[in-house]
């Protein structure tokens, strides 16, 4: 069955060719009302928050797979029901549908094959891509260097990905010759890729690294090599609608087959377990970077960053010179030739040369490895890069429309300090919002295109992104925006159209739910270094520090992500008023009081009864290793009593907000040194006032 949101795969049959007498297998992919839109954020937590590995919003089954309620249930009876959102994929393409190969390609629609030197009896990954469009691509394979040199393609497992971007992957296991891949749309050929399989895989070793260079730029970076790029980072962090994603490392799912589609594509078993492959182990905002640097390594492209500061209190960070991947790299690794190279640019130079930094740099300031993009569906695709004004860095990985309607989500990943990397839901309780230019230039960005000119590697400017063709994506608008104007801007992008009240808060109360559940893995986490270490007391920062630092109180400790569990408590609390804002997105009549009055007592109704059930229920470990359990309705009493829980010097119980003296607070047996609770009292009022402190504070 499939998950919600999701349509049954179709499947299109064509036999006869170069790898057997298999049919080809041709998978329509959709995500919703339209096609997929698979964005996926890579969302790198940032800051003291707590490690451990946090699992993608899952709204929890009531019985069966959520459906669209009755109008009446969902609205008052004289309210219009909003109108449900309907799957109606289009016409699954055929082998036809990718015509012929064109006099020149067009670069905007790109083809990669992995392995690089295919040979015979090995599985082979094709992928093409464009950011031209939403409209399903079509891939042809045909056998032979000429096109359509024998009746019928070559049969392959192929799945088809409409949406921003819109992808094709075939998989095969080819026999030696010749093939040549044709990728178009609707009868006309914009691309093809002439391929020869090698009669046996040959024994590759990692190339000489001169200079001790990472690798050298044999490629050029455009919108076909864009749209690859986010195609396979949408493949690498996908996973169906309410479903778990947690890693632990970043090498851990490049080493992935299924889901990486240029694992070991070089031949020198690169991927391989470490040491034999490329340890990576980002963390924060080392994620987005390592991600487009490992696809750049991979395609022989060109990569560079910035040093930049951290930024002062009422000033943004600033950027120094450009470091590319042909820099000599200081040491080496080891493992042989380009491959230790590459592991030394990683581990050393990347990792050590960016920080939240790079992510804050002023919207206007073109000294920066990111430029700031428009709200829209093409601009925000799988890479795109998001940057809170504190420290929070996310990589956009997967839409899934509404449908039925539900909302739409709009995933992200993250890594952590514990270099895990887990899937998120966009929302406010994720995406903290704060335009203050003095914190720097939050918001959704992309990274800058890297050109080679006369072998020196540049960062294009604004002016030579607006002109590129396939880019022209740039704009500062999110500067002007409020964060409830940003809230609804991103909400109707990721759901058009109306949508059920009721429906969407239940959303909120899911993803509140998520945001516990997280939490439950970050306490219990300080409560295993206590085990370890009893007697000890983590050092506690002073003022901003204590959401920027690093240790113990980095690892264990919950600022940053009690701030979004206290916004989250809001979101719910408080989703009457974004229904006020846009009644009409809501099915509510402008101007009609009455009705609105009358939506706003069912949410509040609605959301009492929902935050008591017991699929909204979780539990922790307290200090005697018992388990007690609560409800959401438990934590939203409890929102005062968590403005100071974040201490991993506490015990469980008051770090859950227990109430002194009562049942549940009994076998608390450790509490903060005195100062650090005198600390705490001092920075309430951040937490109260659900505002983070600027940098100096």
């Amino acid at each position: 069955m499939a998950a919600p949101g999701i349509s049954q795969p179709a499947h299109r049959r064509a036999g006869g060719g170069l790898a057997g007498a298999a049919s080809s297998r041709y998978v329509w992919a959709v995500h919703g009302s339209k096609a997929t839109w698979p964005l996926v954020f890579v969302l790198a937590g940032c800051g003291a928050g707590g490690g451990g590995a946090p699992a993608s919003p899952t709204p929890p089954p009531t019985g069966a797979t959520p459906t669209a309620p009755a109008p009446q249930e969902a609205t008052p009876a004289d309210l219009p029901a909003p109108t449900p959102m309907v799957a109606t994929p289009a016409p699954l393409p055929g082998p036809a549908d990718a015509g012929s190969c064109p006099e020149r390609d067009d670069p905007a629609f790109g083809i990669l094959i992995a392995p690089h030197k295919p040979a015979a009896g090995q599985r082979l990954h094709i992928l093409a891509a464009t950011l031209d469009g939403e409209a399903p691509i079509a891939m042809r394979i045909d056998p032979g260097p000429k096109v359509r040199e024998v009746e019928g393609p070559v049969p392959a497992d192929l799945s088809v990905t409409p949406g921003v971007p819109s992808s094709a992957i075939a998989t095969l296991t080819p026999e030696a010759g010749e093939f040549t891949v044709v990728v178009g749309r609707g009868g006309v050929g914009h691309a093809c890729l002439k391929v020869k399989v090698r009669a046996m895989a040959g024994r590759e070793a990692p190339p000489p690294a001169p200079n001790n260079q990472a690798w050298p730029s044999v490629r050029a970076w455009d919108a076909g090599e864009e749209a690859l790029y986010s195609a396979w980072l949408r493949k690498l962090f996908h996973a169906e609608l309410g479903a778990d994603l947690a890693t632990t490392s970043l090498d851990q799912i490049t080493a992935d087959g299924e889901r990486n589609l240029l694992r070991g594509s070089l031949g020198w078993q690169e991927d391989d377990k470490p040491p034999t492959g490329l340890t990576m182990r980002p963390d924060c905002a080392d994620t987005p970077y390592f991600l487009r640097a490992y696809y750049a390594w991979k395609r022989g492209l060109p990569f560079a960053f910035r040093a930049c500061s951290r930024g002062a209190p009422g000033k943004p960070p600033r950027c120094g010179e450009v470091v590319d991947n042909t820099r000599a790299q200081d040491g080496s690794s080891a493992q042989p030739g380009q491959l230790g190279a590459v592991q030394q640019f990683m581990r050393r130079t990347l990792a050590w040369g960016v920080h939240t930094g790079n992510g804050r740099v002023a919207l206007t300031d073109e000294r920066s490895d990111l430029y700031p993009v428009r709200l829209d569906r093409r601009a925000l695709r799988p890479g795109t890069v998001y940057a809170d004004p504190y420290g929070h860095i996310l990589v956009l990985v997967e839409l899934f429309e509404g449908t039925g309607g539900r909302p739409g989500v709009l995933y992200a990943i993250d890594g952590q300090p514990d270099a895990s990397i887990t899937r998120k839901r966009f929302w406010e309780g994720n995406f903290l919002w704060n335009q203050d230019p003095g914190l720097g230039g939050s918001g959704f960005k992309n990274f800058r295109p890297v050109v080679v000119r006369e072998g020196v590697a540049a960062q294009m400017t604004d002016a030579e992104i607006e002109r590129a063709p396939g880019y022209g994506d740039g704009s500062t608008e999110q500067a002007s925006l409020s964060a409830p104007a940003f809230y609804d801007a991103m909400e109707n992008l990721i759901t058009p159209g109306q949508r059920d009240p009721v429906i969407a808060q239940e959303e909120a109360i899911a993803a509140l739910f998520e945001q516990a559940r997280v939490r439950v893995t970050s306490v219990a986490n300080g409560e295993e270094f206590f085990r370890k270490n009893p007697g000890a007391t983590v050092p506690m920062p002073d003022g901003f520090k204590v959401f920027e630092t690093t240790g113990a109180w980095e690892s264990y400790s919950t600022p940053a992500r009690d701030l979004r569990l206290l916004i989250a408590i809001d979101v719910v609390t408080g989703f009457s008023e974004k229904v006020k804002r846009q009644p009409a997105v809501f099915g509510v009549p402008a101007g009609d009081a009455a009705a609105l009055a009358a939506v706003t007592a069912k949410l509040a109704a609605s959301r009492d009864a929902q935050v008591a059930e017991d699929r909204f229920k979780f539990e922790y470990t307290r200090s005697d290793g018992s388990k007690w359990r609560l409800s959401l309705a438990d934590l939203i009493k409890r929102a005062g009593r968590l403005e100071a829980a974040y201490n991993p010097n506490d015990c469980p119980e008051h770090r859950w907000g227990a109430e002194a003296g009562s049942d549940e607070a009994r076998t608390c047996k450790r509490h903060a040194p005195a100062d650090q609770q005198d600390k705490m009292q001092r920075y309430k009022s951040w937490f109260h006032d659900r505002k983070r402190p600027a940098r100096g504070t």
